[in-house]
């Protein structure tokens, strides 16, 4: 009987495909399938896979199912059905990269509302997809790509949220890395970097260089010693954007890919890992995480206590137009960052209830169509 580790990559879009086909190459014993709403699309995409695994001389087994992940009672017979020890949720109604499809004018107003607004495109379909695991009774290890920053909080109100988030604050961190070991004269194996930010913050510093409004907590070892005060952090990062700069955009979800595989793989391997992640047991923002036994454990930067680290995940998500997540799930936006989608799409949402998170969706997905069709009228 094969002990195979049980993986379900659920949503077959561009992140979900690519970490499945990833996955795939491995010489750990892995039993994968990719669920998607699209027979065709799912099918191709498996099959894909399983093709180049086997050229490379893998044998992971991979199979897939079709679900919509807004019908719950089906996904969860085919969470059921397949009993995976690893559920990784590639689903969300937009994906951050579709605004940048509009008409460059319409696209630059209505990116100054940054992303706390579009939370209901994320987090309904999350909500779903878990509702599906809890009627599954699945015991699975959750891991969500869909701005786990905002999202995981506010489900962890009703018990809802995923284990742990991925992309975002793991995004940088390899940039850094190599930025420091460059300065430094060292192998970037050496350098260990640890940082708090929010997805507002990491969405920032390979573009900018900085964190602008928002506080970032960054602390650099060496050898087991912080040499964070020895370095010039603000010179290095300025470096980001500059001779460190990298492919962006929707070619460039190589990044959230990989982020997504440095906490999947020692998940899958069972092995501990430092890794960095958003959204850790329903927290607010994105946080170092050692991964131990399949539990997770903040580690922060030398002299950080969870409260400042806290504060600088909330000053990062008002900068990304949400002002507070309540204790109940109920998500207060930022009056500023909601005008922008209230003059540009005519959706206005000063704050949103759970209970009203489906609807809400559903209205912001009508007035964007709606507002694409004029504005490239």
């Amino acid at each position: 009987m094969s002990n195979a580790r049980k993986i379900m990559v659920l949503g077959s879009g561009d992140i979900g495909r690519r970490v499945f086909h990833e996955l795939a190459h491995s010489p750990h014993d892995r039993h994968l399938q990719l669920v998607g709403r699209d027979e065709e699309t799912t099918l191709r995409a498996t099959n894909l896979t399983r093709f180049c695994s086997v050229q490379r001389g893998y044998a992971t087994t991979v199979s897939h199912a079709r679900t919509d992940v807004t019908d719950v009672a089906r996904t969860a017979e085919r969470i059921a059905a397949f009993d995976p020890d690893i559920i990784f949720l590639a689903v969300s109604y937009q994906a951050w990269w579709v605004i940048s499809t509009l008409e460059q004018a319409a696209f630059q107003r209505v990116y100054r509302a940054n992303f706390g607004p579009w939370l209901p495109m994320h987090l309904v379909p999350v909500m779903k997809a878990m509702e599906a695991v809890r009627l599954a009774g699945s015991r699975a290890l959750v891991v969500n790509a869909a701005f786990p920053d905002a999202v995981h909080p506010a489900l962890a109100a009703i018990g809802l949220s995923p284990d742990i988030g991925i992309g975002n604050v793991a995004n940088n961190v390899p940039g850094i890395t190599s930025v420091a070991a460059d300065e430094l004269g060292r192998s970037t194996a050496d350098v260990e970097v640890r940082l708090v930010a929010h997805h507002y913050v990491s969405h920032r510093l390979s573009r900018t260089g900085n964190s602008g409004p928002a506080a970032m907590g960054l602390g650099i070892r060496v050898d087991g010693r912080d040499v964070t005060a020895e370095l010039d952090v603000a010179a290095l990062l300025n470096r980001l954007p500059a001779e460190y700069r990298r492919t962006g955009g929707l070619p460039g979800q190589t990044m959230t890919a990989s982020s997504a595989l440095s906490v999947l793989e020692p998940l899958a391997d069972e092995r501990d890992a430092l890794v960095h992640a958003p959204g850790v047991d329903g927290a607010l923002g994105g946080y170092p995480v050692a991964i131990e036994g399949g539990k997770f454990r903040a580690v922060l930067p030398d002299g950080m206590t969870p409260e400042e680290a806290h504060a600088i995940n909330v000053s990062g998500s008002v900068q990304d137009g949400i002002s507070e997540i309540r204790p109940d799930g109920t998500v207060v936006f930022e009056p500023s960052a909601m005008a922008i989608l209230a003059e540009e799409l005519g959706y206005d949402c000063p704050e949103m209830k759970l209970s009203e998170a489906e609807d809400r969706a559903r209205e912001i997905a009508e007035r964007f169509a709606a507002y694409r069709a004029r504005t490239t009228g």
